[in-house]
């Protein structure tokens, strides 16, 4: 994907002019991180926000333990990073590159000089916080009053309606997710995340792909379920 048509796909970005869009696109500088290659750390301090031109990046919490907490993973026309540039806090989160990735960077006080100058940007801002602290305190209801098969359940049908693609009737994954990944997104740790997509599997809820990506056959059967 070019830097411009990464642009126009950034849904930030959206509002803006063909000029505007153009001074955007030159404030950026592009990137390219290898795999398991960190972006940046939890409790550093922030200097830019990236979008994603090609590949995928994982957002987590960092733990000592062996749970480790996975927010997001993002792709092409994601953004991230934006939020401590707004506060001038530090980074809430670790971002590493899942595979090789390409990235746009926009420095600090360059975004912030956006922001200033396109009061749309600001209001997408703020739907684009409401909805990611929506989908925070789903997950905290979750944890508090589902059991690991529900957010499991929940966490597959989430990320077949929000990435997938149609299959047989039902939603496939676009990627690979391993269960080690599926388990950190969930918040658990591998074992019960296996014992849970065994019974979903047995159910006929969730199925794979002849080409190893999950999948969902019927997302309103799933979607059920996540509402008992």
């Amino acid at each position: 994907m070019t830097r411009a048509k990464a642009l126009k796909r950034v849904g930030l970005l959206s509002t803006l002019t063909g000029a505007r869009l153009r001074e955007v696109e030159r404030l950026t500088r592009e990137l390219t991180v290898p795999a398991r290659h960190a972006l940046f750390a939890q409790k550093e301090d922030a200097d830019a926000m990236f979008i994603v031109l090609s590949g995928r990046v994982k957002i987590f919490s960092d733990s000592s333990g062996r749970k480790k907490k996975t927010f997001a993973y993002l792709g092409p026309g994601d953004f991230f990073g934006e939020m401590a540039l707004i506060e001038g806090g530090t980074r809430t989160a670790s971002a590493t590159a899942v595979e090789d990735t390409r990235l746009l960077a926009i420095r600090k006080r360059d975004f912030q000089g956006l922001l200033d100058r396109d009061p749309a940007l600001v209001r997408y801002l703020l739907r684009t916080v409401c909805a990611r602290l929506r989908l925070a305190n789903e997950e905290i209801e979750g944890l508090l009053f589902r059991n690991v098969l529900g957010r499991v359940a929940k966490a597959v049908l989430g990320l077949a309606r929000r990435s997938g693609e149609r299959w047989s009737g039902g939603l496939a994954f676009k990627q690979r997710y391993t269960q080690q990944e599926l388990a950190e997104l969930v918040g658990t740790t591998r074992e019960p995340l296996t014992r849970a997509l065994s019974s979903l599997r047995r159910a006929g809820l969730v199925a794979m792909t002849s080409d190893g990506r999950y999948a969902v056959p019927d997302p309103a059967k799933l979607a059920a379920l996540c509402s008992d």
